[in-house]
């Protein structure tokens, strides 16, 4: 009985494993074909990262068309190109640029140019346009430019230049009793000079708006014009007499028509005479006490000892000197210290230092 059942188990046993692997056989083919789906699946689908520079972006999709994955992102600006596309098994990294006009204003001149997305600096570099270290723009070089937009730029520039002027020469006058008083000499004749006047010329957007001298140098110096006039008395014909205006002399006053000097030089008629100690007297910058502007022929007196507006025709005690005729029209500083009785307007301190302390005689023609 034992053995019967041992026997009727191991038949059982026996019937169900092979019962058992009759219906694994389709459940096994069923999980390998949705293994297969599932792989082919796996493997139709393709990443692409896309970047435009500034931000990045990731498509899947099943098609391998690099277009048709860029058209997914509805980029809001269509104008862009593809500048890189490097593929690696089912991945494709993508590098786009977009395409736009970008004007840039220097002064008042405008030039539009069609660039492609990326640094300011590096898009100026790509149409020529290098700025220095002087030149302001409107935006950060370092910023990054993708859409339609308007640069100005200002040109600032700095460049040396050299000029020549003209450096104009002196006319001096020198007064000498070696010749008479009729005698005007030209010694030195006047030239003018030359010097290089080197400059910085700052100018913006093209035009000069700041120059600082930063050298000068001279080509050709100057030479001063230098006159002699004679001022010893003249020694005149024994005939006749000559009028005041005829007879060379420092002042430079128009003498009256009646003013006759005979051969000695002496007015031939005056209504009395002096000699006086005279000093001389130059610019100060300020007119006469009678509101003229002094030139030679004014000369400064006491006014309580000689009116002023009285007329008068001077010469040297020692006959070096013809001062012609005078008008007193300035009050003489000497007043007030160490006394002298008159002072004549000359030329120049030169003039003043050569005539020095002297001896003159007055010769009254009112």
């Amino acid at each position: 009985m034992l053995q019967r059942i041992k026997a009727a188990a191991e038949n059982l046993k026996t019937f169900a494993a092979n019962n058992l692997k009759e219906r694994a056989k389709p459940l096994l083919c069923l999980i390998l074909a949705a293994s297969c789906i599932m792989l082919s699946v796996m493997f139709s689908v393709r990443t692409f990262h896309i970047s435009d520079g500034k931000n990045d972006y990731t498509v899947r999709t099943f098609s391998s068309n690099v277009e048709t994955a860029i058209k997914k992102l509805d980029l809001n600006d269509s104008s862009f190109e593809i500048t890189n596309v490097v593929s690696k098994f089912l991945t494709t990294n993508i590098k786009i640029s977009y395409i736009f006009p970008l004007t840039v204003k220097v002064g008042n001149d405008l030039s539009t140019y069609s660039v492609r997305s990326g640094l300011l600096c590096d898009i100026l570099s790509s149409i020529g346009i290098i700025l220095d270290e002087h030149d302001t723009i409107s935006h950060s070089l370092d910023s990054f430019v993708d859409k339609e937009s308007t640069v100005e730029i200002t040109d600032v520039e700095y460049v040396t230049e050299t000029t020549f002027e003209a450096i104009p020469f002196d006319t001096t006058v020198e007064y000498s009793d070696k010749y008479q008083a009729s005698t005007k000499k030209l010694v030195t004749e006047g030239k003018v000079g030359t010097k290089a006047v080197t400059c910085s010329v700052k100018y913006i957007n093209g035009k000069a708006v700041e120059s600082t001298v930063i050298d000068e140098k001279i080509t050709e110096y100057a030479v001063d014009s230098k006159t002699i006039i004679g001022t010893a008395a003249p020694t005149y014909a024994s005939i006749g007499s000559v009028h005041a205006s005829a007879v060379s002399s420092i002042s430079k006053l128009v003498a009256p028509s009646d003013l006759f000097l005979d051969k000695n030089g002496v007015p031939v008629k005056y209504s009395s005479k002096k000699t006086l100690r005279a000093t001389a007297y130059t610019y100060t910058g300020n007119n006469c006490s009678t509101g003229v502007a002094p030139k030679p022929g004014y000369v400064a007196v006491d006014p309580k000892e000689i009116p002023y507006g009285t007329k008068m025709y001077i010469v040297s005690a020692d006959g070096k000197y013809v001062y012609g005729y005078a008008i007193a029209a300035d009050t003489g500083g000497f007043i007030y210290g160490n006394r002298t009785d008159m002072d004549l307007f000359l030329e120049t301190e030169n003039d003043c230092v050569q005539f020095g302390r002297r001896d003159i005689v007055v010769y009254f023609v009112d």
